[in-house]
């Protein structure tokens, strides 16, 4: 036998068996395509709409990075059927009406286990139904759509590995399983009704009386909330900013001031889905922007939060504010949020003041992970700029009326903010005070962080 006869054909993608199958027909790929890629669509929307209504400070994280991933599975979808004789703008309407009702359900969740008990339930079900595709599909005729079914899945999987034990810490009690479990059947039967996710099960009789929370509007709430954990929500006392920019103070307190920053910035997530549950109709584009930008902001803010563990400070106990979420989704509008936050990410460009500066102020401390931290924020904000020159600045024409709206918007909140308690207004010398003289720490071992 000839060598060349035991290379693997087609590539190694499948047998001559699997290939030979003749598998789904363009239009029912498509079909079923349009169904996941717009439960993708509704995930997504659901947790920006739940983003300031949800406490927990941990679900606020993982919810930003997991909406940006269903953005990014819904435009490599967007993008398979464009490739399949079907124009992208088909993808925006109803699949099924049947389908749109059960994810209206999962939108008026009331609390957050119910929220992620639902999330949870279209995830294993968009698993199955990855399952199934594949199955149906062929290997090799169809390789674009069978590789995009892949790597989404495995996303899904990753998204269900957090899912499941957040779920179960919700349930602090037995007496929560049974109403979770109710909640979950719902969500079932309304997903039967429509034959499934992917359309293709037989629907059982429709129910004689049926009650339907989305029978009722959602009220989006545009109020940040936080857990139990955190208390001094309104401290405006101290900026970070006022800190980390005095050169005339030691680099290792500037870099405090940095982590500080960093972990604060879980309010630019609840303000930038403000923005987003109010800026109807955009192309998908925008959407996909905005999830990934929203997710940048919550791992600063996760860095920030690992900066605090690794180094033995229980970063609950500082004052994480509120102010700024609260005061841009309430007296501004949607528009006016963007522009404020385009001249934010405008203002950290300049190198002697900006993010430079700050990578600059973690270098001087000669701590690898304040540097490493800053080197990715840093470039995190260049793109943020870059999509805020892409999505507000052409709203309001170029970039200098742009940062004069901004301007304008920055005096609208200093006429009406209003009047704050400050619980601690010597907090941060009382912080500093404690950490001074202690070492940064690298290793995990070191403090036990996990």
């Amino acid at each position: 036998m000839n060598c060349e006869q035991s290379i693997p054909n087609l590539a190694g993608l499948c047998t001559v068996r699997e290939a030979a199958a003749a598998g789904l027909s363009v239009d029912d790929n498509v079909t079923m395509l349009k169904r996941i890629h717009y439960v993708k669509k509704r995930l997504y929307d659901t947790m920006v709409r739940h983003m300031c209504r949800t406490p927990e400070w941990e679900v606020k994280g993982a919810m930003s990075l997991h909406l940006w991933l269903d953005a990014e599975h819904a435009a490599a979808l967007r993008r398979r059927v464009s490739e399949m004789r079907e124009p992208p703008l088909h993808m925006d309407k109803v699949p099924d009406p049947q389908l749109e009702t059960a994810l209206d359900e999962l939108l008026h969740a009331d609390t957050t286990l119910e929220l992620l008990a639902g999330i949870r339930f279209f995830r294993q079900a968009l698993l199955e139904a990855y399952a199934e595709h594949r199955r149906l599909s062929n290997p090799l005729i169809d390789h674009p759509t069978y590789r995009v079914m892949r790597f989404v899945a495995l996303e899904e999987q990753d998204m269900l590995d957090w899912l499941d034990p957040a779920v179960e810490a919700l349930q602090a009690s037995d007496s929560e399983r049974e109403p979770t479990a109710a909640w979950v059947a719902h969500l079932a039967a309304c997903l039967g009704q429509a034959g499934g996710l992917l359309g293709t099960e037989p629907a059982p009789p429709a129910p004689a009386q049926r009650t339907l929370r989305s029978a009722d509007p959602f009220e989006l709430q545009l109020v940040p909330r936080r857990d139990s954990r955190f208390s001094d929500l309104y401290n405006s006392v101290l900026s970070a900013d006022e800190i980390y920019r005095d050169r005339a103070r030691d680099p290792k307190e500037r870099v405090w001031a940095l982590f500080y920053k960093r972990l604060r910035e879980l309010d630019v997530p609840e303000m930038q889905c403000s923005i987003v549950a109010q800026t109807p109709n955009k192309p998908w584009e925008y959407y996909l922007d905005m999830g990934r930008q929203i997710w940048d902001e919550a791992r600063h803010s996760m860095m920030g939060e690992v900066a605090f563990l690794q180094n033995g400070v229980d970063f609950t106990k500082l004052p994480i504010r509120i102010n700024f979420s609260l005061e841009l989704n309430t007296l501004l509008t949607p528009e006016e949020r963007h522009a404020i936050l385009y001249e934010i990410e405008f203002g950290l460009m300049p190198g002697d003041t900006g993010k430079k500066y700050e990578w600059e102020t973690s270098r001087q401390t000669g701590y690898d992970l304040a540097m490493t931290m800053h080197d990715y924020d840093w470039a995190d904000e260049v793109l943020h700029a870059q999509i805020g020159r892409k999505w507000i600045v052409p709203q309001f024409g170029d970039v200098q009326r742009t940062i004069d709206a901004a301007k304008e918007a920055w005096g609208k909140l200093a006429e009406r903010r209003p009047a704050y308690v400050n619980e601690s207004p010597d907090w941060w010398d009382l912080f500093y005070g404690k950490v001074r003289d202690k070492e940064f720490v690298s290793s995990s071992e070191a403090t036990g962080a996990k």
